[in-house]
């Protein structure tokens, strides 16, 4: 065996080795291999891949403004808020005691309140910029959706010789509770065919239950009440044994003088025959439509739902109010006067176009 490797050898040995280092570095040098990319947001066969996340959206809550706890507002209200916080997703509301329309609108101008119960002429006179009471300017309160209709009652009995609005001068009147709905009425009424309630008439500020009392008591000759049919207070008064209520029609040219003068406010309508005991006519009169009024920045898709709701739930609420099984999405939208309707919220009407009800 040889003591060593040659000096040849060795040398072949070197040369391979560097032959190896340059073919490694060179092979070190080149770029890496790539795969193929697709465009951010598609998949490889260009198709969009369907969200398998949601946002959930935010949570709403608010009151709704209705009436005082011994009116038919209350109880609705506290109907309709359950119906509310029960079906319609992230949504709660609650009812809120008020003294009256007034108060429910300036709780709903001023962002106090989401919900506000009303009359239709209001959200008419609020975009106008007229309902002082309320705002010395243009509000944008739009109608949800209206309830039902109340007819202006102008009560008196048998006997008091008093046959029209203008036999009321020189009576003992009662208009209504102050601030009230009735008392407005009235008032547009008095001041449309000139008679100034404070020197024309001795004027009252009665509730219905009381204008009865007092009616019955010889305390009073007449009284206003704008309420729907049957009204509990005037039933009872026209069932107390040997006493027998009158009504005073509001017709032909006095009602035309009214709504000329205020065109905004009242419709002709009707107390139907029946509808008190001993009523065995229908008495003309005007009358206005109760309704729920938000303003224009309510979301539209929430309203939506809530019509939805209401509308799916109509025997919860009959709990509160027995004539909510009557309600139907036409009589919802119709019953408003021509001018409120011009104020339909976008959601309110999603929803009445979804039910035929509003064409086009």
């Amino acid at each position: 065996m040889a003591r060593g490797i040659s000096r040849g050898a060795l040398a072949l040995i070197i040369v391979v080795i560097l032959i190896i280092l340059v073919a490694l570095g060179y092979y070190l040098t080149l770029p890496a291999p790539t795969t193929p990319t697709t465009p951010t947001g598609t998949s490889p066969t260009g198709t969009t891949p369907t969200e398998t996340t949601t946002t959930k959206r935010e949570r709403m809550s608010f009151s709704i403004a209705t009436g005082t706890t011994g009116g038919v507002w209350y109880p609705l209200g506290g109907a309709i808020a359950g119906v509310i916080t029960k079906y319609v997703p992230d949504t709660g509301a609650t009812a809120e005691v008020t003294t009256a329309a007034g108060d429910n609108l300036r709780l709903l101008v001023n962002g106090k309140a989401g919900m506000a119960f009303c009359y239709d002429y209001h959200i008419v006179l609020l975009n106008q910029g007229k309902l002082s009471i309320v705002s010395n300017k243009s509000e944008p309160a739009r109608l949800f959706l209206a309830l039902y209709e109340q007819p202006l009652h102008v009560v008196t009995y048998e006997g008091s010789g008093i046959n029209s609005i203008y036999d009321l001068k020189g009576k003992r009147v009662s208009t209504g509770p102050p601030a009230s709905g009735t008392e407005e009425q009235a008032l547009y009424v008095l001041s449309a065919l000139g008679i100034d309630p404070n020197k024309d008439i001795v004027r009252e500020k009665l509730s219905p239950a009381d204008s009865g009392e007092a009616l019955k008591d010889g305390k009073l000759d007449a009284f206003f009440w704008s309420g729907a049919v049957p009204t509990s207070s005037i039933v009872d008064l026209a069932t107390t044994p040997g006493f027998k209520i009158k009504f005073i029609p509001i017709s032909g040219e006095i009602a035309d003088k009214i709504i000329q003068k205020y065109p905004a406010v009242f419709h002709k309508t009707k107390i139907p025959k029946g509808a008190y005991p001993g009523l065995e006519e229908d008495v003309e009169t005007i009358g206005i439509t109760a309704v729920i009024a938000v303003m224009k920045d309510f979301p539209e898709d929430r309203l939506y739902e809530i019509a939805k709701a209401i509308f799916g739930h109509l025997d919860e609420l009959a709990a509160a109010w027995k004539k909510a099984t009557q309600l139907t999405p036409e009589k919802a939208y119709m019953q408003a006067s021509e001018e409120a309707r011009k104020y339909i919220h976008p959601g309110a009407e999603r929803f009445f176009k979804e039910m035929g009800v509003i064409k086009g």
